[in-house]
């Protein structure tokens, strides 16, 4: 399943589209869930919690923080994100090009633009959807998701795991094991008992410990060196 967000101001219309939207993706045998937010003050606190949306709609025009810098800052932390901009406001569409986003949808026209707006987006999820992993948290807990390509390594702590990306870390409940299963086939490797590395975010192996390329150096377990450096030898030749 898939996770949406809809930051919209004007109530009656974020509830015609959410319908609308919950309607032909359901028709293209496509699940997604929604969730629902009145301001971009609302809604950032989620993705700067790490939370991952998988697409995003989103009006330009709304009290407070206007869409383009609610976009603005979702690209600091998630680059990739999938945003679709929905707003009246045609002449603001050139403003939006610094933002990139997926596509720019006159409301009045959602109506008749959401069946190929709803097929290029589930086209792009498709392409993405091998790099996406999504961690459930034991006993009912909380879900996250993360694009595989931006963690650079996971570290165990204790009963929990410490999640590093590229914009920053998450904390989850799980066991380093768990993890490791679920990265199986995503070029992860296993450097030290605590700690589970991408092959991609590695530059160098040294003696003791692998440098990473944001600058951390992860310890290396002697009895794991020459495992970790024929993996890595594999995969950059791949």
């Amino acid at each position: 399943m898939y996770q949406a967000a809809i930051v919209e101001d004007e109530e009656v219309f974020l509830k015609s589209t959410k319908e609308l939207l919950s309607k032909t993706f359901k028709e293209k045998n496509t699940d997604v869930a929604f969730d629902f937010f009145m301001s971009g003050e609302e809604f950032l606190p989620m993705v700067e919690q790490h939370f991952h949306y998988d697409i995003i709609f989103l009006d330009i025009e709304m009290p407070g923080m206007d869409g383009i810098s609610v976009c603005r800052r979702i690209r600091e932390i998630s680059p990739g994100a999938l945003v679709v901009f929905i707003s009246n406001k045609e002449s603001l569409v050139f403003q939006t090009f610094e933002v990139q986003p997926f596509r720019f949808i006159r409301k009045s026209e959602l109506n008749e633009m959401v069946l190929s707006l709803v097929d290029s987006v589930i086209s792009e999820l498709e392409k993405r959807k091998q790099k996406i992993i999504k961690i459930e948290e034991p006993s009912g807990g909380d879900v996250y998701s993360f694009d595989v390509r931006k963690i650079l390594y996971v570290e165990a702590q204790r009963k929990e795991c410490v999640i590093v990306t590229e914009s920053g870390l998450t904390t989850v409940k799980s066991k380093l094991m768990t993890l490791e299963s679920s990265l199986a086939d995503q070029d992860f490797i296993k450097v030290h008992r605590s700690f589970l590395v991408n092959m991609a975010a590695i530059t160098r192996i040294q003696k003791d410990s692998v440098l990473l390329k944001n600058g951390h150096e992860i310890p290396l377990s002697r009895n794991m060196r020459e495992t970790v450096k024929q993996a890595f030898l594999n995969h950059s030749m791949s």
